[in-house]
């Protein structure tokens, strides 16, 4: 005959443990857990801020180099240009926002929102505004045909992308 014995454990016992006693603290850790994830969340779900706005457009392509000797005519700087992309699928605002080069030339967008998937170059010339083509203005290069670097700024001055080459055998660079 087999004599079970129960006895009952006390909090002196080192092996003492009553799932009863943990739970006040495991309500407390899970109200923590619960909370702090709420909080990430909505830090994570928040809308971007206008500094941020304008993440989804990126420079593209520079097509520093333009074809044939440069003359300064307005074709010719025309054929130097700057490719922003939207990747994202909605539009996005470029007004105020600038593009430079590493000397300071700087274009600076008006009144101008950048459809999603959409692209749009701004050449160095003069021209006539479109949705998909920007004129700069100007009567000589901008990008050198050696290196250079190319910077977007957002309306705030918030450097949202940038792009460097060094290659004078090339005519453009992909970003």
């Amino acid at each position: 005959m087999t004599v079970v014995v129960l006895t009952r454990r006390t909090t002196c016992d080192p092996d003492y443990d009553d799932p009863r006693e943990r739970e006040p603290v495991s309500r407390i850790i899970r109200s923590v857990l619960v909370v702090s994830l709420f909080a990430a969340g909505m830090i994570i779900f928040q809308s971007p801020s206008p500094a941020s706005a304008a993440y989804c457009v990126g420079i593209y392509r520079i097509y520093y180099n333009s074809p044939g000797s440069d003359t300064g005519s307005n074709s010719s700087l025309n054929a130097e240009w700057i490719q922003l992309h939207n990747r994202c699928s909605t539009s996005r605002s470029l007004t105020y926002a600038k593009i430079k080069d590493a000397a300071g030339h700087t274009y600076t967008f008006t009144s101008y929102a950048l459809g999603g998937g959409r692209y749009v170059k701004v050449h160095t010339g003069k021209g006539t505004n479109t949705a998909t083509d920007r004129y700069w203005g100007r009567s000589w290069y901008v990008w050198n045909n050696d290196k250079d670097t190319a910077y977007l700024y957002n309306r705030y001055g918030t450097l949202l992308d940038k792009c460097y080459y060094n290659n004078r055998y090339a005519s453009s660079v992909y970003c």
